[in-house]
């Protein structure tokens, strides 16, 4: 019987040794809300670099505008394109979006997949980080 009690306990404490470790293994960072505000305007598309040849794509479209209501347009100057919602997401510390295209269907992989987020200095630059490894680049538009 007292062998019992002590394999009982061993359990025990074995399992709760396995509960507070997969508590401390959880990174709150995965949970962490990205900065909203900073993707948040309209941007003027520079360059799209990378794919199969690694010299982009021409796009039928210069301008994005990214609204705090997580909806998104694609202009070409001012006649709209394509739109749809966006999505911020926190990984392994770094930034993604994830685009949900509308009713206008898109030819172009720009909704293809998540993108992650980077700046520099005033660039946005989003990059698909498998595949065709397109990277879109834009500076702030100036209204």
């Amino acid at each position: 019987m007292n062998m019992f009690k002590a394999f009982k306990l061993k359990s025990w404490v074995f399992a709760a040794l396995v509960l507070a470790t997969t508590m401390l293994a959880c990174d709150s960072k995965d949970d962490a809300k990205p900065d909203q505000s900073k993707v948040e305007g309209k941007w003027k598309l520079e360059s799209i670099s990378g794919g199969f040849a690694g010299n982009g794509y021409t796009a039928d479209w210069n301008y994005l505008e990214m609204n705090a209501n997580k909806t998104y347009r694609r202009l070409q100057n001012d006649t709209l394109r394509y739109q749809g919602t966006y999505e911020l997401q926190e990984k392994d510390g770094k930034t993604y979006i994830d685009f949900k295209v509308g009713a206008t269907p898109s030819n172009s992989p720009f909704e293809d997949q998540d993108k992650e987020v980077a700046f520099d200095k005033d660039k946005l630059i989003l990059s698909d980080p498998c595949c065709d490894l397109y990277q879109y680049e834009f500076s702030k538009a100036k209204n």
